[in-house]
């Protein structure tokens, strides 16, 4: 008998054949994600598997101002950067992202791939803000608008998501 939905089995995933990319204003960002959220059918929450190799990092440095996150890491030694300040993590640590601006990135500190459970609420309207880039970032409706000093660049969902991929 098939599984439901509601269950993903992630111990078979081949991650030679999964998304990878990077974040858009980071050249250090290169990950691997499955979304888990998705294909057990929620709307509300976006949950993903990340593996992120050493020497590398997830995500462009940034604070939320809408919906909460958290990364729960499952595998691989890291370095959580809260506000400029580098925190070791590893198995088995949590860290929360409440909406209090604190700036926050994430990086693989190897040997090996750091793998890490990443979730947080698909809210209509979203705003992250970048100040390694000094710019301003407004999720709504999949389009981005991104604010800073030299004005507002207006992206679409494909067209940010064009920027992200990496080959192989």
């Amino acid at each position: 008998m098939a599984d439901p939905k509601h269950i993903v089995r992630t111990g078979q995933v081949d991650w030679s054949q999964v998304w990878r990319g990077r974040h858009p204003f980071n050249p250090a960002s290169d990950m691997r994600m499955v979304s888990l959220g998705d294909p057990a059918g929620m709307k509300q929450i976006g949950a993903h598997l990340i593996r992120i190799p050493p020497g590398k990092e997830s995500f462009i440095p940034h604070a939320h101002s809408v919906s909460e996150e958290f990364v729960f890491i499952l595998e691989g030694a890291g370095e959580m950067v809260l506000d400029g300040v580098s925190h070791p993590v590893g198995p088995g640590d949590f860290v929360g992202f409440p909406i209090d601006g604190v700036v926050h990135s994430l990086r693989s500190k190897g040997p090996g791939d750091l793998v890490y459970l990443t979730a947080g609420r698909r809210d209509p309207i979203e705003v992250a803000d970048m100040p390694t880039i000094g710019r301003t970032t407004v999720f709504r409706n999949g389009q981005m608008e991104l604010f800073g000093e030299d004005g507002i660049e207006r992206l679409t969902q494909a067209e940010w998501m064009a920027r992200t991929k990496l080959e192989g």
